[in-house]
């Protein structure tokens, strides 16, 4: 067996675990990266292709360019299930060609020392005295004994490591089927020109896609990602099945599938604590996604910075155990946690939904296309939302119930996101506060969705 030694380990060559890899050997230090495929196969996940521009603006990387860059996007066309009401959501993005643009981001590390062990299969973590210390896998040429002072998980839904770690602590919670939407996806070249191509559309539609929402985003003007994602435990048809039976014909989808895939996408608030003794989660593995869109390339990014600060840090302490790491997680709360979290009290809502009842707000102007950028970008329901709401009720506009429970979510998303803002400093503190959250909500639960 052979045996090796780094400063950090990471598990998954995504875009959470090469963005990891990037910073890191940035810093000087000594990083390996295992990855199950091929190099040359880096970033075929199945996923909507997008990202804000932001993320690159607030990390300080370089944006996509060249053959990463697909299609340059103004906003977001949000469409009520009759598709007869439309909201538009401005904010720059790009649709990006994954596999070319998380090669990129790897090669860079590479160019700063990282080592990417492709073909490698992680077995399970090496766990002693408390402490993951490295992870057994099997490579190219055998059996490898991999150690350092910080393993990062970044492996996606597998989670090959934290699966493997010890159900007492905090960064191994295991998330609930229902805190997931099954997702698949087509990429096409249409038939016909895609209409309106600097926006992407987002279709809110529950016989189509129940307790999720299906999707046309444009790569060019007759290239497209196309796809659905479904709430997951729950008992609903395959993705697959829906997209074949619902979208695969329309004429604004009609054309010849370049790629297809399918995948499960975390939809829920952060994991319990991104760190433990010697090991971090990022990336689907600890769920930092959004749980209104799915998106998660920019908050993982987000995730592995925050990792990589903390345990830069670490190593100046020499100490990797959970509370000398803890600082990841502070700043990946402040970061996007909090909005994450508010976010996920507005999916619980959401997903209960009917078509009726999401037509009504659509199509009565509720929310408008600022309000969206508004809760999307800070998680936060504006005083003119509120208003807006208030003023239907008195004027007697129908759904009086609807209305109500949207001022009670609306409630709820702001006290969660500021009881996130007071994660305790230190690990003694989870379990309090752990306990404060599933109050929270255990009466969100009763007295919203009943």
């Amino acid at each position: 067996m052979v045996e090796e030694k780094y400063d950090v380990i990471i598990v998954g060559g995504g875009i959470a675990g090469s963005t990891a890899a990037l910073f890191l050997a940035k810093k000087g230090f000594k990083v390996a990266v295992v990855e199950r495929v091929n190099r040359n196969n880096l970033g075929w996940k199945p996923c909507g292709d997008a990202i804000g521009e932001h993320y690159f603006e607030e990390l300080g990387l370089e944006p996509p360019r060249g053959e990463e860059l697909e299609y340059i996007v103004s906003g977001i066309d949000i469409y009520s299930p009759t598709e007869k009401h439309v909201i538009r959501v401005k904010g720059k993005g790009y649709m990006v060609n994954t596999p070319a643009f998380v090669k990129r981001i790897m090669s860079t590390a590479i160019s700063h020392g990282a080592t990417l062990l492709d073909e490698t299969i992680v077995l399970a973590p090496i766990i002693e005295d408390g402490y993951v210390v490295g992870v057994k896998a099997r490579g190219k040429n055998g059996q490898l004994e991999l150690r350092a002072k910080t393993v990062i998980e970044a492996s996606g839904n597998a989670a090959v490591v934290r699966r493997k770690l010890p159900k007492d602590w905090p960064v191994a919670e295991e998330a609930d089927p229902t805190e997931f939407n099954i997702a698949y996806r087509e990429i096409r070249i249409t038939e016909q020109e895609v209409r309106d191509p600097e926006y992407i559309r987002i279709y809110i539609n529950q016989t189509i896609a129940p307790g999720g929402y299906w999707w046309l985003f444009p790569k060019g003007e007759r290239k497209i990602n196309v796809g659905l994602g479904v709430m997951g435990g729950a008992g609903y048809p395959s993705p697959k099945e829906i997209f074949y039976r619902y979208l695969a014909n329309r004429e604004d989808v009609k054309g010849e599938i370049i790629h297809a895939a399918g995948a499960p996408v975390p939809t829920r608030r952060p994991i319990n604590s991104l760190v433990w003794n010697g090991i971090a989660v990022i990336g689907d593995a600890g769920y930092t996604v959004n749980p209104i869109h799915g998106g998660g390339k920019g908050s993982s990014m987000l995730a592995a910075y925050c990792v990589a600060e903390a345990f830069e840090k670490a190593y100046e302490r020499n100490d990797f155990s959970a509370k000398s790491l803890w600082p990841a997680n502070k700043c990946y709360i402040e970061k996007y946690g909090a909005k994450q979290a508010s976010l996920d009290i507005l999916r619980l809502f959401l997903q209960r939904m009917s078509n009726d009842e999401f037509e009504f707000i659509i199509s009565k102007k509720l929310v408008s296309g600022d309000d969206l950028y508004t809760i999307s970008s800070e998680a936060r329901v504006t005083s003119r939302i509120v208003l807006r709401i208030l003023r239907a009720l008195v004027a007697g506009i129908s759904r009086p119930g609807l209305l109500a429970k949207l001022k009670k979510v609306s409630d709820y998303m702001e006290e969660i996101r500021k009881y996130y803002m007071s994660y305790p400093e230190t690990p003694e503190g989870l379990d309090g506060w752990l306990s404060g959250l599933r109050e929270i909500y255990s009466r969100f639960n009763r007295e919203v969705l009943g």
